[in-house]
């Protein structure tokens, strides 16, 4: 399963804090653009807070389980970087603690995601 399947699985929320119009947030704004679709297609219930505001620090903060928070800055990163620090917040959250909310059975987005579409037809 790709790490983008899971954000929701090993994540409770996501904050990404950047600058509209600074160099060093560029990154972080292209990366948003390009990939915000797919990560609430494949984690419609995961919440995923964009904050936009002049003259900040581009950082990206995961909360897992538990109220416990991880903070990644990624100042004059690329795309791929910004992509790579995401993951490393994702893949973080599997060696956390889990709350017994969390252990609850979920769907397998990913798999549902590939299945064919069908079109049905009334029978009359």
């Amino acid at each position: 399963m790709s790490w983008r399947a899971l954000l929701s699985h090993n994540l409770q929320e996501i904050r990404i804090h950047f600058c509209t119009t600074t160099q060093s947030s560029e990154g972080l704004r292209n990366f948003v653009v390009k990939n915000y679709t797919d990560l609430k297609r494949l984690n419609p219930k995961l919440p995923l807070l964009i904050r936009e505001a002049h003259g900040i620090e581009p950082v990206i903060y995961a909360r897992y389980d538990w109220g416990k928070e991880e903070k990644k800055i990624v100042t004059n990163l690329s795309e791929q970087e910004v992509e790579e620090k995401l993951k490393e917040l994702c893949l973080l959250g599997n060696k956390m603690d889990r709350s017994p909310e969390s252990e609850m059975e979920e769907v397998d987005i990913v798999s549902a995601y590939q299945k064919p579409i069908l079109n049905f037809r009334p029978i009359f």
